[in-house]
């Protein structure tokens, strides 16, 4: 019996500790120019999570954060645990559905984390964000947005008219006057959001890359179920 006590206590204290500490899914989006992709794996104290595929043509399958503070880490057999660190991600102290955007800086990236369901991103609207040198400013519709470099920004389409669609523009500074780089029709959507990634090309011209969302009917938990007095 001594020997039992401990052992049930270490049972029920496990799952407590599981009860208390919800899965925190992330789902990640590659800022980078065209459609490349990178396999990283989640690594916390040593231990490694299966391989997770990120690209830059759309948001990655949901994982699960072994952590609010964890690492994505690449193979690297000349490490004792044969991986090697190339991002840490630290995520807000409350939630538990997260978007990581990943900024490719050299062997490296520089996260950046929005919540999922962040008021701000929602149908019909964009998350900029800006990896170039400069600022920018968006024009959806009437409604002007600055977006500053390695910021990202929110901005929403404008009300709807008889049109299905909307001006969407692009400008730059050049010799201290505004420039247009992109002018077009962005189309409203009930249900899909954008994420706009604003980068120098090759050439060194500014340019943007789009990432669709679509967003699925919200699941609402099951209430507690109320203990009988």
């Amino acid at each position: 019996m001594r020997f039992l006590l401990p052992a049930l206590l270490c049972f029920f204290t496990a799952i407590s500790y599981a009860q208390e500490t919800p899965k925190i899914g992330v789902r990640a989006l590659l800022l980078a120019a065209g459609g490349p992709s990178v396999t990283l794996h989640p690594l916390i104290e040593g231990k490694v999570s299966d391989a997770v595929t990120i690209g830059a043509r759309g948001l990655s399958e949901t994982f699960n954060a072994p952590a609010r503070q964890f690492s994505l880490a690449v193979p690297d057999q000349t490490l004792e645990i044969g991986f090697r660190s190339v991002g840490e991600i630290t995520l807000p102290p409350q939630g538990k559905e997260f978007i990581l955007l990943l900024e490719p800086v050299g062997a490296k990236f520089t996260p950046h984390v929005i919540p999922s369901r962040e008021s701000r991103f929602v149908a019909d609207s964009t998350l900029f964000f800006n990896a170039s040198d400069t600022s920018v400013v968006a024009v959806l519709g009437s409604e002007k947005t600055l977006i500053k470099p390695r910021m990202a920004v929110f901005a929403k389409a404008p009300s709807r008219g008889e049109k299905p669609f909307y001006q969407a523009t692009l400008y730059q500074a050049v010799d201290g006057k505004p420039k247009p780089f992109f002018n077009s029709r962005w189309p409203h959507r009930d249900n899909v959001r954008c994420y706009a990634f604003i980068y120098r090309n090759e050439a060194g011209r500014l340019t943007y890359q789009a990432v669709d969302e679509r967003l699925m009917p919200e699941v609402k938990e099951p209430e507690e179920t109320q203990q009988a007095q």
